[in-house]
């Protein structure tokens, strides 16, 4: 619905920097639900302290390293801590363009700025923040036309900088819905940016979010919230909050939702290869022939990109191994309602080290392993750029990561 707010935000004040860490917190029981109507003003930190400290990780179904000898298997193998998980809830918050959250008391909360203040148009001095740039005049042109969104009662917000990438979108978004479980809540509406793609936002209905629970943001805008609550980070490559970040797509979970209600019956594919094919960002000079050898090996070849969402749902629900050079695409496994394997063929040079072990907690969430096969530079790249470069496995090495892959569980 609308509601009055011309006057939500002055774009020409400069507001304090409100820390999440100084509201008043209150302790959270997984499971009981909380009175939301009745938290201090602005707002709480309800924390829920995590009831171990790290989770051990299943052993690599193999890790193959031989042409690329720097990469560590400890990275792999090291247990994922976990550490209590903080979460905001602010009373008539407004949040503001590309996402910043302003309190009741007229502070912009810590945890919706980040590292992205200056990306946002955000100038923060000494904890004092000042609106420039295409952020002011984006608020100066939402005051103007007179009114701002705004959502009655409490919402779950899921923001990103990076919400259009599928892999954040998979790994950093939607676990972030397991929050509501802990509040004892997960029927309550989630507030989204309006630019998330509609395939992104169909893939909700994989951990039961209907349609009809969606809430816009225009990051173009703002929204006021009557109770917000900020969805905090609750996994990054070796640490996570609270619990195993991805069980909740496990089949059987509280949030996971039947397969009768996102996708028609039929069985898809036991074994799929994530194909690369057009994608020159970080090429796989002989992909077609690894295609091949694992087609002797019963996979089917996949592009997840042409793909709708129901077909998406379709094809990886049944999915018990899958395999494909190290990129995003393999995270459509979290579909599968199997406790999936996976086989992941990763190129040299990556933005983060960690990036593989990410692959490990996935699986280990689903109640499966995974498996890594090392690749090289190849076609004279220099692999100066963590996304252009080209780079080939070893065929052998790949041969013998299938057949432990494939092998009978134990």
């Amino acid at each position: 619905m609308d509601g009055a707010g011309p006057t939500v935000i002055d774009p020409a004040r400069t507001y304090p920097l409100a820390e999440a860490r100084r509201l008043a917190r209150l302790p959270g029981t997984a499971g009981a639900s909380l009175d939301l109507s009745s938290l201090p003003a602005p707002g709480a930190l309800v924390q829920f302290r995590a009831p171990v400290d790290s989770l051990l990780q299943p052993e690599p179904l193999c890790f193959d390293n031989r042409w690329h000898p720097e990469a560590d298997i400890a990275l792999c193998a090291a247990p994922l801590s976990v550490g209590t998980l903080n979460l905001p809830i602010v009373s008539r918050a407004r949040v503001i363009g590309p996402g910043l959250v302003l309190t009741e008391d007229d502070r912009l909360l810590d945890k919706s700025v980040g590292r992205h203040a200056a990306r946002y148009g955000l100038e923060v001095v000494d904890g004092q923040c000042r609106l420039t740039g295409a952020l002011r005049t984006l608020v100066q042109e939402a005051r103007g036309r007179g009114r701002a969104a705004s959502v009655d009662g409490p919402a779950l917000y899921i923001s990103d900088p990076a919400i259009h990438h599928f892999g954040v979108w998979m790994i950093k978004c939607l676990p972030r819905l397991g929050v509501l479980e802990l509040l004892g809540a997960i029927d309550l509406p989630i507030l989204l940016s309006a630019e998330v793609p509609d395939k992104f936002l169909r893939l909700l209905s994989v951990l039961g979010v209907s349609e009809e629970r969606i809430r816009f943001h225009d990051p173009r805008g703002m929204t006021t919230i009557d109770r917000l609550i900020l969805a905090p980070k609750v996994y990054t490559p070796g640490s996570c909050r609270y619990r195993q970040p991805f069980e909740l797509f496990r089949a059987g979970s509280a949030m996971r939702a039947s397969s009768s209600r996102t996708a028609r019956p039929g069985a898809g594919p036991a074994r799929i290869w994530v194909s690369r094919r057009g994608n020159t960002r970080r090429r796989l000079t002989n992909e077609k022939a690894v295609e091949a050898m694992c087609a002797r090996f019963g996979f089917e070849v996949v592009e997840p990109s042409r793909l709708t969402a129901l077909e998406t749902m379709m094809t990886f629900r049944d999915c018990e191994i899958v395999a494909g050079a190290f990129g995003s695409g393999l995270y459509n496994l979290l579909l599968s309602e199997r406790a999936p394997r996976a086989l992941a063929l990763v190129p040299p040079v990556l933005k983060f080290d960690r990036l593989p072990a990410t692959l490990v907690h996935v699986c280990a969430g689903m109640g499966g392993r995974a498996g890594f096969v090392h690749g090289r530079l190849a076609g004279g790249s220099r692999g100066t750029d963590e996304f252009d470069y080209a780079w080939e496995v070893d065929l052998a090495a790949v041969e013998d990561a299938l057949w432990r892959v494939s092998a009978d569980r134990d």
